[in-house]
């Protein structure tokens, strides 16, 4: 079928909004392959429009129109969108508000950011407004994610943008994009600035966090952590001391044990809350934990670390040579060496387990480390260092009868060898 055929096909369309579109997208198509037919494509969508007899109906075809002159790259495109905004003023407001609102979604979806503002503004509406002026901005921050040209330029409309949006949650929302995007572009004091500026709890927390994470993903959180920590302190003065965990939280989840700790220290109950965290971050992500453990002092080490321990020892799968070493290293409770060594243990690090017992000076303690090693020892067929185990207990009585058990239990093990070889002699 040859493209005037098909032009003339169109009109069999009984709808004229769907047939003015239909010519449009005919126009764009014959635009892009250099078909001078283009021309008379877009006559009769324009043309079309006006046998439309809802006014609304008619300005939602006419910028469809406008949009498929726009990727055709016609400049005609832009009088057409002119028009719409003066005309539609016709309209009630939640009508035009409408129109305005598509209007800003082509320009959009064309990357016309500044023109995009210009149709948000004149929604009357305040909700649909911020609405719209946030999408924007949103869409601005992807943009500048995927294309290095014009960033300058989408920063720019995007603190436009913010600067119309005029209630909350959309500003907060809309900072957090613009921190967003001082993220990608590796401006990191900008970035972290801006979180000063959001008013609700629930997005200056979701910021901090991403601000957090993006910064330890880029290897340079280390550099920030004072604007951090002077950020945080604004923030937990602003929404309360309940806030104080959640940014403790967000600290010790990218490594930065010290911070997290200097903030907890400032609440009622910081031990408890210290043993919390401890455990949640055993959970999350274990491998940040050691670095939470030495930023402790003794005594809350020594909490930290019975409690750490306990759950490894229920969990052994969830413990970690770092974590161990993390705790044996910041507290001097031998309660908790004795713990260290049960996992030492349990993971069959016999000599490991043999290092710690020896250190702890505590009788009971020590005798009950010793017995468990001599006992797996001997399960393995070490005898002697089963012995040497048990020599090191403390208490002489129970050395006594850990070494009887040993020997018996090593003959045991023996004899059955013993017999069969008696049962197969001749003798």
């Amino acid at each position: 079928m040859l493209v005037k055929e098909i032009l003339d096909s169109v009109e069999i369309i009984q709808d004229p909004y769907i047939k003015s579109i239909t010519y449009a997208k005919i126009g764009e198509r014959l635009a892009k392959a250099k078909d001078n037919n283009y021309k008379t494509a877009f006559l009769r969508a324009v043309e079309t429009t006006k046998e439309i007899d809802e006014p609304v109906k008619m300005f939602r075809a006419l910028l469809s129109v406008g949009y498929s002159l726009s990727k055709a790259g016609l400049k005609s495109a832009k009088r057409i969108y002119q028009e719409v905004l003066e005309d539609s003023r016709v309209l009630p407001a939640p009508q035009r508000d409408l129109i305005m609102q598509s209007a800003a979604t082509y320009m959009l979806f064309l990357g016309e950011i500044g023109e995009a503002v210009t149709y948000a503004l004149e929604i009357s509406n305040r909700k649909l407004r911020n609405e719209v002026l946030l999408e924007i901005i949103r869409t601005n921050t992807r943009m500048i994610g995927k294309e290095q040209l014009k960033v300058a330029y989408r920063l720019r409309r995007s603190k436009l943008a913010l600067e119309y949006i005029d209630s909350e949650p959309y500003r907060s929302k809309a900072l957090l994009e613009l921190i967003k995007a001082y993220m990608i572009l590796g401006s990191y004091e900008n970035g972290i600035t801006l979180i000063r500026g959001i008013s609700v709890k629930e997005w200056a927390r979701q910021a901090f966090k991403e601000v957090s994470f993006y910064l330890k993903d880029k290897e340079v959180l280390g550099h920030y952590i004072d604007s951090l920590e002077e950020v945080a302190n604004e923030l937990i003065d602003r929404f309360g001391k309940e806030f104080t965990v959640e940014l403790a939280l967000a600290f010790a989840l990218t490594g930065e044990g010290i911070p997290a700790v200097k903030l907890i220290r400032r609440l009622e109950d910081s031990e408890s809350l210290l043993v919390k965290m401890a455990l949640e971050l055993l959970e999350r992500d274990h491998d940040v934990l050691p670095k939470f453990i030495s930023a402790l002092n003794e005594e809350e080490a020594d909490a930290v670390g019975k409690a750490v321990m306990n759950r490894i020892l229920e969990r052994p799968e969830k413990g970690s040579w770092e974590i161990v070493n993390a705790i044996g290293k910041s507290t001097p409770s031998e309660e908790v060496w004795a713990k260290i060594a049960r996992y030492y243990v349990l993971v069959g690090k016999l000599e490991g387990a043999m290092k710690v017992g020896t250190l702890i000076q505590d009788r009971k303690l020590r005798s009950i480390v010793m017995a468990d090693i001599a006992h797996h020892l001997v399960k393995n067929g070490e005898v002697e260092k089963a012995i040497d185990a048990a020599v090191e207990v403390r208490d002489p009585k129970f050395s006594s009868v850990l070494i009887s058990e040993i020997l018996i239990k090593a003959l045991e093990r023996e004899l059955p060898g013993r017999v069969r070889s008696w049962n197969g002699s001749k003798h």
